[in-house]
């Protein structure tokens, strides 16, 4: 149980604070016009997470089977008409320094649920004694993993974040890296894992919507787009990579 934790932390959990850290630094050493596509890069760490995610949900859903075409839409109008109603209704707190710090807490959830599935994929390969396999997942989703930070601070834009608010933030994005190493001795069902995937994808649209709303003005185009770009271009090397030396797609 021991060695399955430290490699969901090696995999998850450790990367993502390191992304954290690496994004904050960023964030105070370039000048604040480049703030713009930072946020971009947040941006499109979350689409590509998120295109990663319905795939990974539809694959799993059956034409003949209904139960999952509920499972699916439920999942999805859950998290997304949800939290829209939780910030309508100002349940996310009553002034605008704390609706927009509930940003980066809804990414760490979301990339929370689809670090869960790379843990039973980790978790998998150990149980069944492939032990190249196992290290070559944790290597390369915890490359993959550290660019995750950057999608999360982008999205606090110019609320800081205390010490609290990073440890709490890395531990909801890391953790079930861990938690999925755990289950996948145990099985999971596929109705449990598109439940995973749609709750993961919509809490990181509404996200997307969020960050673009702010972001995305007349005079901040240019740099948001290619901030965009890169954030999307740096999950795909990442992605590729790890394709490359273990013939698994993240």
């Amino acid at each position: 149980m021991l060695e399955l934790i430290s490699l969901g932390a090696v995999a998850g959990l450790i990367p993502i604070y390191l992304g954290i850290v690496a994004a904050l630094v960023l964030g105070r050493v370039l000048p604040r016009a480049w703030e713009a596509g930072l946020i971009g890069v947040a941006t499109g760490v979350l689409l590509y997470l998120f295109f990663d995610l319905m795939h990974e949900s539809v694959e799993l859903t059956g034409a003949r089977d209904i139960m999952s075409w509920a499972v699916f839409l439920g999942g999805l109008g859950v998290s997304l008409v949800g939290l829209v109603w939780l910030e309508s209704s100002q349940i996310f707190g009553s002034n605008q320094a704390s609706r927009v710090l509930s940003l980066p807490y809804m990414i760490a959830l979301g990339m929370g649920f689809h670090n869960l599935g790379e843990g039973l994929a980790i978790g998998a390969s150990y149980a069944s004694g492939q032990w190249t396999l196992s290290m070559l997942l944790v290597a390369g989703f915890a490359l993959h993993n550290g660019t995750e930070g950057f999608g999360i601070v982008g999205a606090a834009g110019k609320t800081p974040l205390n010490g609290k608010d990073i440890f709490l933030l890395g531990l909801l994005a890391g953790a079930p890296t861990c938690l999925g190493t755990l289950l996948s001795g145990q099985g999971v069902s596929s109705y449990l894992s598109i439940l995973f995937y749609t709750l993961a994808a919509g809490s990181l649209l509404y996200v997307i919507l969020s960050l673009t709303a702010i972001s995305y003005t007349a005079t901040r185009r240019l740099q948001t787009s290619v901030g965009i770009l890169l954030g999307i271009s740096l999950m795909f090397v990442t992605s590729m990579l790890l394709t490359l030396v273990s013939g698994i797609r993240s």
